[in-house]
Order: C-alpha cells, then sequence, then structure tokens
C-alpha cells in the first residue's frame, strides 16, 4: 500500500457496481480498468479514503482527506479493506463475530447486529472460569489446507471494544445466535452452516475471483468444524448450555 495525498482523486470514475456500509462508515465502489476505486465516507458522509486496488487487492493506492482525526479513519478502513479482500488469496477471511478462548480453543459467535455476540462473550467471562475473549468484531480466520486445521486470529479491529491481541488459536466451533424468550442450541446442518458462516464474512458478491476462494474458505470450515444454532436469552443458563455444547 502506498499512501500519498495527490496518488487518487476524489473524482468517481468506472463503474458504479456497489454500495454498503458498516457502523456509519460509507463505502462506495467502482469497478474500473484494471481493478477497483472505493470511496470511503465517514457518519457525516464525507469523504476521507480515496483508494485504487488492483484485481487482487495485492497493490493499492491511497489518499486520505480531512483532519488528523478524518485521515486516520480512512487509513484504517483502506488497510482492513485490503487485508479482507487481499487475504481470501491466501485462505483468509474477515468475519463479522464476536470470539472468546476457552482451553486453547476458540469459539465464534456469529450474528447480525444487535443479536447479543458481544453480550453473550462478556457473559462467557462473567460465569466461564478461564475464558477470555481475543476479539469482538473483526477476528481473521485462516484454513489451512495442509493439515486442514482452522485457525482464529486477533486484529486490529474489534469494534467497540478495544481489544486488539496478537494471538491465535484453533477453532472449536461457531455459534450462530439468536434472540429468544428460551435457551434452545441445536447443531446445524451443512447447508444452514454453509449459510451461516458465509453471512459473516466480508465479500464482495460482485468481485467473482475474491467471492469463489471465501466459498472455498467456507466449505472447508463446514466440512471440519461444528456450526450450531443458538437461540437464548442473555443469561447464566444460555452460557452454561452452549458451554457444555460445543466444548463436550
Amino acid at each position: 500500500m502506498t499512501v500519498g495525498s495527490d496518488l487518487v482523486s476524489l473524482k468517481p470514475e468506472g463503474k458504479d457496481i456497489g454500495r454498503f456500509g458498516c457502523d456509519g462508515i460509507g463505502y462506495v465502489v467502482y469497478k474500473i480498468s484494471n481493478g477497483y476505486k472505493i470511496l470511503i465516507d465517514d457518519s457525516a458522509k464525507k469523504t476521507c479514503c480515496s483508494m485504487e486496488v488492483n484485481e487482487d487487492f495485492s497493490i493499492c493506492r491511497v489518499s486520505l482527506f480531512g483532519d488528523t482525526e478524518h485521515r486516520f479513519l480512512g487509513l484504517n478502513n483502506a488497510v482492513m479493506i485490503a487485508f479482507a479482500f487481499s487475504g481470501v488469496y491466501n485462505n483468509i477471511v474477515l468475519m463479522h463475530s464476536s470470539v472468546t478462548m476457552y482451553g486453547n480453543k476458540g469459539y465464534l459467535f456469529l450474528g447480525q447486529s444487535g443479536t447479543g455476540k458481544s453480550t453473550h462473550s462478556r457473559l462467557w467471562h462473567r460465569y466461564i472460569t478461564g475464558s477470555e475473549l481475543l476479539n469482538d468484531d473483526n477476528p481473521a480466520i485462516r484454513f489451512m489446507p495442509q493439515d486442514g486445521k482452522i485457525y482464529v486470529y486477533g486484529t486490529p479491529w474489534s469494534g467497540k471494544t478495544p481489544c486488539y491481541r496478537n494471538v491465535s488459536v484453533e477453532v472449536g466451533a461457531f455459534v450462530k445466535l439468536e434472540q429468544c424468550p428460551e435457551n434452545i442450541i441445536k447443531k446445524e446442518s451443512c447447508i444452514k452452516a454453509f449459510t451461516s458462516i458465509l453471512s459473516s464474512c466480508s465479500a464482495m458478491v460482485w468481485d467473482k475471483s475474491s467471492y469463489g476462494k471465501i466459498c472455498d474458505i467456507v466449505s472447508g470450515i463446514v466440512e471440519r468444524i461444528p456450526v450450531y444454532s443458538l437461540k437464548c436469552r442473555p443469561d447464566e443458563m444460555a452460557v452454561r448450555l452452549s458451554f457444555r455444547t460445543i466444548t463436550g
């Protein structure tokens, strides 16, 4: 990644192929001749970063705009995007989840924003002695095709919880959460497990190459790691149920 004030203009170029947002940050993606141009806006819809990348996101050119805070925001998001989509070519995906470690294994809690991923992790730390947080928003998951092992890594991106740990452990299980007046857990079928994990990965569905790689990684994960569906309340009983089930 090369960063410079005059490397990439704010002007839209190419074909507008995608717009999405996350935690108040807006992204606009344009297809250009040799890759993509991406504009990153803050919560006030003011552009703080303009970046150009090649097809596999291995080479990036970035320009930052605004005051120090806006430039920091722009660079942080540019690095995250570049890592997320170059990583897929090395069997790595960024996944929207909260990760708790216990017994040298990582347990990933999945679900849409507001379903209670962070809350369930915090309750684990309160009621399960020896458990601790690895990352609370965007861990990296890597599939090792040589031996079939799946690892989860801490990253510099942890949402509203400042948990930035340079630690990795093998994945023990994935748990998709859903709020419910009862606590019910069950193992998902292969198809549902694939859907649950894929929907939690950072992906650009319009980029066939990277999206295909992500699908391959998720397929490798589902073949090796159990995925559970947990309908639950935010209480100790839910924690005891998930802990007992997924740790065996």
